[in-house]
Parts: structure tokens; sequence; C-alpha cells
């Protein structure tokens, strides 16, 4: 029972492949894993958009100022990010009417390869 206290605060985002994401995961928390094949900036330079490939389809990954100005201080080159497998923790969500994944925040990116 003490253990369930104690991990009933955090529960693992759902592990899922991108082919498998749908409108009913809209503003939930997943971890997509897969190659980052772009990586752009906005015109203004402050917003990341990674394309990932996991294998089964593709999904842009959204990197707002506030995480990625926390992710170089941590010395994480987003720009360098192109090619590498990498996992992502975010909220899915609907951009234009394609699904996007929302970075949770600099930790919740984990380079793999």
């Amino acid at each position: 029972m003490v253990g369930m206290i104690f991990t009933a605060g955090y529960i693992a985002p759902q592990k899922v492949r991108i082919e498998d994401l749908n409108l009913g995961m809209i503003d939930k928390e997943v971890s997509v894993e897969g190659v980052v094949q772009v990586v752009k900036r906005s015109k203004n330079g402050e917003t990341y958009f990674l394309d990932l490939n996991d294998g089964s389809g593709r999904l842009t990954i959204v990197i707002f100022q506030s995480t990625s100005l926390d992710m170089e201080k941590n010395n994480i080159n987003i720009m360098g990010l192109n090619q590498r497998r990498v996992n992502v923790v975010g909220n899915v969500a609907e951009y234009r009417g394609a699904l996007e994944l929302i970075l949770k925040d600099s930790k919740s990116l984990k380079i793999l390869a």
C-alpha cells in the first residue's frame, strides 16, 4: 500500500507507434521513439519542428521557445538532432488537421543513438 502511495503521483506515458496515434489521444501524454529526419525553425527562430519517423509513420515534434532555451542551457544542440534516434514524451495535439506532439519539457527528449 505504501508503494502505491509513492507511485500514485507518477504514471508513465503510454508508448505508441506513430501510426497508432488518433484524435482520441489529443491532450494525452505519450512516448514516441524514432529517427529525426528533418529539423526546422520557425520564421522568428523561437520554435523548432522535428520530423520524426518510427517506421510506421511520420510525426512533427514541436519544441517551443521556453523548452528549446532550457535544452540549449543543458548543451543539447537541437539542430544537431538531425538523423539521430530519439525518444520523446509530449502531449498529442492537432494543428491544421494533422496530429503533432508538443514536447513536454527539456528532459522529455532522450538521444538514443
